[in-house]
């Protein structure tokens, strides 16, 4: 076969399309899986080159009988544990992830590009989905022993386009440990699990707590944790531990590091299913904004760059000709626990669905990791909602002084679309925000306050800072709600006719409270101010030579008259004068005045400002 015919890498039943990381235990790729002769979805194949490749062939061909029991949104979407060419693998559903040691890689910076550390807020919220899922890996049994996960690193939490959290490389522990006679392994790896697993690769019920305990010290830190097998002063170095930018750590985080990872594991948290609590009390305590949006949108900037040529690559990838790669297959073979020479035979897969292209465009915060294109059915049954006064508040880029001479990626169509369900998902966010803020300002205001602040009536949203298991419940509850039609009438039996049908009773028109100058929630005026001029936010110079990029959400005061008197940032970036600047920006601009039952009003309402580098 012509490598023209086939221009990609085959490693088993896989087309190797890009390789997307390398580490000491192996290498990531993109890749697309050959389902009968057809090419089926896009996945992420991690080969596992590096380390005892004895030890975790015999740990794959474990985990292979045992994935089936991990379904669930907590774990990696269409997961295989399986040996293919002599080396084994991990893989899973790509989804436009990327995995948890690619992100903060890419978050410490270097290479010209500035660092944007995790918040901490995010940080909170993936390890809170991870404990789910390792307390949810707690409770199976397999031939009557409990399970647990063994393995937890960095390279086996993946995060998907959509902010998911998902874990795989289950019950690969034995091999990993084994791998801890490479130096190269155990120097990169070895940290994450503790002293005395790694001294006897025996699992207990606080195995995986002192392995999330350093991938929680990982993400909200940004160095990698110390080790307590050839580290010294390993308690003084956690207690001392900073933030990713440098800040001191809260008391609360400190408290679960420093907990977790106790080198005596009776001082540890006594199962994940306890630590796992404590992180979702900290996710739903208030004190942190903690959500799988939130953490989207900030991997969305923090991609960006690397994602934007992605949507060609992939167009080229999903035409390639999987019947090339199929007709000289190289199988998989699954070895079993116990040894034997005859190897088992690959099992064929049922074709899942057809590979679709990405589509990524530099818009608004390089959305691409928030936002995939709704179906239409969704849209329609929005529009057959009681109608409500639509808020128009267009998000606003300032562009880095820079030139550009990259042409577009997408079609003009293809374009078009994305920005707008870029807009619609920024505006839902921005409403939450926005409720958010106006219900402390009622808990705030004074009971005597004459000041009359309508109601707020919005769609139910989710609030998607709940546990990861919920969430698909959320969301299929959700779906009814949009397209549930109104009830039919119950029958009506006929009445004798003696006379003309009476005319309906005459009510009274409910009289206006509204008053001129009063405070009415933007989503209850009849008409939303609108800008009378495009604010133009200056990008700040630092800024701009850093190349750093950022999306601040801001509420404006605005004045019965349509002047803005206060302005306030419901999300922000402190670094470089981003938020000084949106705010000088919005603080320059006038409105038509909002109104409210033919009154003039004051409101607030949201507003984005988006600062794109180039």
């Amino acid at each position: 076969m012509s490598a023209k015919n086939r221009p990609y890498e085959q490693f088993g039943s896989f087309i190797l399309f890009k390789k997307l990381e390398t580490d000491a235990l192996g290498d990531l790729w993109r890749a697309g899986r050959v389902d009968n002769g057809n090419l089926g979805p896009t996945m992420a194949v991690r080969r596992l080159l590096g380390g005892n490749r004895a030890a975790l062939t015999a740990s794959a061909a474990d985990a292979h009988n045992l994935v089936p029991l991990l379904a669930g949104t907590t774990f990696a979407k269409d997961q295989t544990i399986d040996v293919a060419n002599g080396i084994p693998f991990v893989a899973h559903e790509y989804a436009g992830g990327r995995s948890l040691r690619h992100i903060v890689d890419r978050a410490r910076g270097g290479n010209g590009v500035s660092p944007n550390p995790i918040p901490l807020d995010q940080a909170i919220v993936i390890a809170e989905k991870i404990a789910l899922s390792l307390s949810t890996t707690a409770d199976l049994r397999y031939l009557g022993n409990r399970l647990a996960h063994g393995a937890l690193i960095p390279q086996f939490v993946w995060i998907t386009d959509e902010g998911e959290i998902r874990v795989g490389g289950q019950q690969l522990g034995k091999g990993l440990i084994a791998s801890m006679s490479d130096t190269k392994v155990a120097s990169e790896l070895g940290r994450y699990f503790a002293a005395e697993y790694r001294a006897s690769a025996e699992i207990s019920k606080t195995t995986d707590v002192y392995s999330l305990g350093a991938i929680l010290y990982l993400l909200v830190t940004g160095v990698e944790p110390p080790d307590a097998v050839t580290g010294s002063a390993f308690a003084q170095t956690i207690r001392a531990a900073k933030t990713f930018s440098g800040q001191p750590l809260p008391d609360d985080l400190r408290a679960i590091l420093e907990k977790s990872l106790a080198i005596d594991p009776a001082a540890r948290y006594a199962t994940i299913g306890d630590m796992k609590q404590v992180l979702s009390g900290l996710v739903h305590g208030g004190n942190y904004s903690a959500s799988t949006f939130n953490l989207a949108f900030y991997l969305s900037n923090l991609l960006k760059k690397e994602l934007e040529g992605e949507a060609l690559e992939r167009e080229k990838e999903s035409k390639v000709n999987a019947a090339a790669y199929a007709e000289a297959p190289v199988a998989v073979v699954t070895p079993m626990p116990t040894s034997s020479s005859d190897d088992a035979p690959a099992k064929s897969r049922v074709p899942l669905y057809a590979a679709a292209a990405a589509v990524v465009v530099a818009v608004a915060a390089g959305a691409f990791f928030i936002l995939k294109p709704k179906p239409a059915p969704a849209v329609v049954a929005r529009k057959a909602e009681p109608p409500k006064p639509q808020l128009i508040s267009q998000p606003i880029v300032a562009a880095a002084p820079t030139t550009s001479t990259t042409a577009p990626l997408d079609p003009a169509a293809q374009k078009k679309a994305f920005e707008a369900a870029v807009q619609q998902k920024m505006q839902e966010e921005m409403m939450k925000l926005q409720s958010d803020m106006n219900r402390q300002l009622k808990q705030q205001q004074p009971k005597s306050t004459p000041v009359q602040t309508a109601s707020l009536i919005s769609p139910p949203q989710s609030d998607d800072r709940g546990s990861a298991a919920a969430l698909d419940q959320r969301r299929v509850a959700a779906q009814p709600l949009t397209q549930t039609q109104a009830p039919a009438p119950a029958p009506v039996v006929p009445q004798p006719q003696t006379s003309a049908a009476a005319p309906p009773p005459l009510t009274q028109a409910p009289v206006s409270t509204v008053r001129e100058g009063d405070l009415v929630d933007v989503q209850e005026l009849d008409k939303v101010p609108q800008p009378l001029s495009t604010p133009r936010p200056n990008y700040p110079p630092l800024a701009a030579q850093q190349h750093a990029e950022a999306t601040i959400i801001l509420s404006t005061l605005i004045s019965e008259n349509g002047d803005v008197t206060d302005v306030k940032v419901l999300r922000g970036d402190a670094r470089f004068g981003f938020n000084d600047s949106a705010i000088r920006a919005m603080r320059s601009v006038r409105f038509t005045p909002p109104m409210k039952d033919g009154k003039r009003v004051k409101t607030w309402r949201p507003q984005s400002i988006t600062f794109a580098g180039h």
